[in-house]
């Protein structure tokens, strides 16, 4: 941390006292008081609560703090000015955040073109026209925040509401020290939403060091239909696994492009993850008794440790019946678009590539395994976004391609009621012809519906002839239109 300047207040930093008298109002000296009798290492507090760096970086994230407690966070628990900060922090790569040289951005083009020109052949969804984007660590961080935001929210506001509840009952089981604990809440609360946005943003910043483009959790995190790539981190991935960049940049820019197309194209899908993510995470709830113990565990004169109070999976395991079955459509979901990504990429880049089944496999493992941002974002959020089953997905949509083609195969994405389920993915090569049997089943039930309708109405075949004068309600031809004809007036 750097060197703070002189104290306003002896023996404490100046950005501490503005915090406290914020928090405190009136009884602010008190505390003040009470903290430097404590023991507790002041600036040990500020960096847990991530003030740190230059005088003004401090003092712009003290006002941050103070707003938000003043404000009562209406954006969520979540103090989302600290976390773009530490996402765009540890973004950096020693030190500096590599720029994107104008001949990356001619290279990243390039494979897009080639890669886009392979999928036309082996897909049935077109291009989206759209120019790839070469981006830094940070910038993906810029780009991909508000999806993550959406992700985490509920999470964060669950947890507030948990510290909330923990700071009443203290208080209903300790009248006589009802005071402090509120005040002791009135502390934590917006500690919580500090340390929690600071963990986020090194989470996010970290896992921008590790990520290819936009799709490689499986969630679109910029709008559907955009692609972009990661210069530096496919660089070091190629360089990992001893293979040539180029064959590397064109396998990558596949599967960033076979996502592109496939949200792009069937325009429902990013709607159906993101609202099975929200179902999830709406009803997340907290192990209070868990968090107590981590709160209880934390050593007070080392503020630091709160932090791992907080990343210690408070976020209780028990589902309901709710959050199971937004799971499994989740967990299905994933696996469908990484199988069929694969599916996909495979077809069309079998003949291009001769490195190409090492590097499957080696996506695989990434995705199957995570990397320790995506660790850390579990942990946080309760949630792992990892398609468990995507090599029973990829054997499901290449049997489909087997038997119906391409266009049979795209036709499956064409409403979520179509889509494979999570028992269609444990007997994958027999998904297709029970489609198919269901599919007959329901066209035979739809013929007998509409040979129904088209029967006449109860009573019609037994009256012939009736017409107006049969029954004053009725509408019908006249008597001279029954009349007309060649047959008219014959008896």
């Amino acid at each position: 941390m750097s060197e703070l300047p002189a104290e306003s207040e002896p023996g404490l930093p100046p950005e501490l006292v503005d915090l406290v008298r914020t928090w405190f109002g009136p009884r602010a000296e008190e505390v003040l008081e009470a903290i430097r009798q404590s023991g507790m290492d002041p600036n040990a507090l500020l960096e847990a609560m991530g003030l740190t760096g230059s005088r003004a970086e401090i003092s712009r994230m003290v006002k941050q703090i103070a707003h938000m407690i003043q404000t009562g966070s209406p954006d969520g628990a979540i103090n989302w000015d600290l976390a773009h900060d530490a996402a765009r922090k540890a973004s950096l790569l020693e030190g500096a955040d590599p720029v994107v040289a104008a001949s990356q951005t001619a290279v990243v083009d390039e494979a897009f073109k080639v890669a886009d020109l392979w999928l036309d052949q082996a897909t049935e969804f077109t291009s989206t026209g759209r120019a790839p984007v070469a981006l830094s660590a940070a910038g993906w961080v810029e780009a991909t925040l508000p999806r993550w935001r959406q992700v985490t929210t509920p999470v964060a506001n669950s947890l507030t509401r948990a510290m909330t509840s923990l700071m009443e009952r203290h208080a209903q089981e300790h009248p006589a020290a009802a005071e402090t604990a509120r005040d002791t809440s009135r502390v934590l609360l917006p500690m919580v939403g500090s340390l929690f946005g600071l963990q986020l943003g090194q989470a996010l910043g970290q896992l921008s060091r590790e990520v290819f483009g936009y799709t490689d959790t499986g969630l679109p995190l910029a709008d559907p239909g955009t692609t972009a790539m990661l210069p530096a981190a496919v660089k070091s991935f190629a360089d990992d696994l001893q293979l040539p960049d180029t064959e590397v940049r064109l396998f990558l820019a596949a599967r960033e492009s076979a996502h592109a197309r496939l949200f792009r194209r069937v325009p429902w899908l990013a709607d159906h993850l993101y609202g099975a993510v929200e179902a999830y995470a709406s009803e997340i709830s907290i192990d209070l008794e868990r968090l107590e113990a981590a709160f209880q565990d934390a050593d007070m004169n080392d503020p630091r440790s709160l932090r791992d109070a907080i990343s210690s999976g408070v976020v209780a395991p028990a589902l309901t019946e709710r959050q199971r079955s937004a799971l499994d459509r989740l967990e299905t979901a994933l696996a469908l678009v990484e199988g069929w990504v694969d599916q996909v990429t495979q077809s069309a880049l079998d003949q291009n590539l001769p490195d190409l089944n090492s590097l499957r496999e080696m996506t695989r493992r990434r995705r199957a395994e995570g990397g320790p941002a995506e660790h850390t974002l579990a942990t946080l959020v309760g949630l792992e976004l990892r398609p468990r089953r995507a090599r029973q997905a990829s054997e499901l949509w290449q049997s489909v391609t087997d038997r119906a083609g391409p266009a049979g195969r795209e036709a499956v994405w064409s409403h979520p009621d179509l889509l494979p389920g999570s028992d269609d993915l444990d007997h994958p090569e027999a998904f297709w012809d029970l489609r198919q049997a269901r599919l007959e089943v329901d066209a035979a039930f739809d013929a007998e519906v509409a040979a129904f309708l088209d029967q006449p109405a109860a009573g019609e075949a037994a009256r012939p002839d009736a017409g107006p004068d049969a029954d004053s309600g009725a509408v019908g031809p006249s008597s001279a239109d029954d009349q007309d004809g060649p047959d008219a007036g014959k008896g």
